[in-house]
């Protein structure tokens, strides 16, 4: 992929303190709520970025075309080659039907220059055999791969990625942010350290209708990003959070885990527990942990992190996860009425919108989950007993 370096937004300075700020808000009635939430949930954590990124997911905000894939992209245009966008709509009419194609609206003024956001509603051809996710998915991929000066933010049903180089509330002003509503959001604001803080490594990251936040640093980056290249995902976005989310579509949608324990399988993939905890387990459990343990061996995500996926797969879902020694914070929290989840770095950007006190850290390495049937799990260790009964 071939980048300008003026949409960059490398700093000129060292390499800088690692922070980011995570912040996520779900109705479980799939009610939406106003991106003006978000906003205050984000910026009141202002010293946890320095301006080089920040982004939102947004889920339930295409109604019209909630049937339709929609692919939206950030497209740049190559010194003497056709333009950008020329090159992408002649393989998208090559892969697709293309229901409809339009330029994300921006406001102007906010920064200096900036790329073109499109977005384009389309239904994969049906003419290989595969499915129409992993049509959409190869899509995804060979844009980011294959045509300069465009990537994918996001390519799901009735949800996007909008991100950019900014502080957050430049992001959002961008976008629009405050005339959005949606029932599930997550947001990013990021600080990063040993990679280009550029338009396509700000966060979410997404595949299909997946989104990852992240804040943390993952050190087994090259393991991770080799492991995905056998099962068809490349990565090519320079940011160490992209592989995370490969991994996690990958798990729940292609390795034919029953539904119901694809989440917990998958984020016990990317933070196992200890091989001296497993062997405590209970007969059943330590079966499972042990199993998955070797079969995602090369899943498994080291250094430290807290992360928040979203994903309508197989139902609207929430997940915040930590690693081990939860080296970076996550709080939880659920609104007086249990209606409305949500997960934060820290618990002022929760108060600034809800002033619930039900609130707690997940245990190390143990998913905290909401999903439109309500709290699944409070990310504590007799999660697992509740796991291992649905094992037998």
């Amino acid at each position: 992929m071939q980048i300008s370096p003026k949409f960059t937004g490398l700093p000129s300075g060292g390499k800088d303190i690692s922070a980011c700020g995570i912040s996520a808000l779900f109705n479980m009635d799939q009610k939406p709520v106003a991106g003006k939430n978000i906003m205050e949930m984000i910026c009141s954590m202002r010293e946890r970025e320095n301006g080089q990124g920040a982004g939102f997911a947004a889920y339930g905000i295409f109604p019209k075309y909630k049937d339709q894939y929609c692919l939206q992209l950030i497209i740049e245009d190559i010194p003497e080659r056709v333009p950008t966008k020329e090159r992408v709509e002649e393989f998208l009419l090559k892969h697709t039907e293309i229901v409809k194609g339009e330029r994300v609206p921006t406001k102007n003024g906010v920064f200096k220059e900036s790329p073109d956001i499109w977005r384009f509603f389309v239904n994969p051809n049906s003419n290989n055999g595969d499915s129409p996710d992993d049509q959409t998915k190869d899509i995804m991929m060979m844009i980011n791969e294959r045509i300069d000066g465009a990537f994918c933010m996001s390519g799901g049903k009735n949800m996007a990625v909008f991100k950019g180089v900014g502080w957050s509330s430049q992001i959002a002003d961008f976008y629009n942010i405050t005339d959005l509503n949606a029932y599930m959001w997550s947001f990013h604001s990021r600080f990063p350290t040993n990679t280009p803080g550029w338009w396509g490594g700000a966060h979410p990251f997404s595949i299909l209708n997946h989104a990852i936040v992240h804040n943390g640093e993952i050190t087994s980056y090259g393991t991770n990003v080799e492991y995905l290249k056998e099962l068809g995902y490349v990565c090519k976005l320079m940011t160490d959070t992209e592989p995370l989310i490969y991994m996690f579509d990958y798990i729940v949608r292609k390795s034919g885990y029953p539904p119901e324990l694809a989440t917990q399988i998958a984020t016990m993939a990317m933070s196992p527990p200890y091989w001296r905890d497993i062997e405590r387990m209970p007969p059943v459990l330590k079966k499972w942990a042990t199993s998955i343990r070797q079969t995602h061996r090369w899943a498994l995500a080291n250094g430290p992190f807290s992360i928040v996926i979203t994903t309508d797969y197989p139902k609207p879902t929430m997940i915040g996860h930590s690693d081990r020694k939860k080296l970076r914070p996550l709080i939880a929290a659920l609104s007086d009425d249990q209606s409305t989840f949500y997960l934060s770095s820290e618990l002022n950007s929760i108060h600034e919108i809800d002033d619930t006190m039900d609130y707690w850290q997940p245990d190390p390495g143990m998913p905290v989950v909401a999903t439109t049937d309500g709290l699944i799990q409070r990310g504590t260790q007799s999660d697992l007993e509740k796991f291992a009964k649905l094992l037998e």
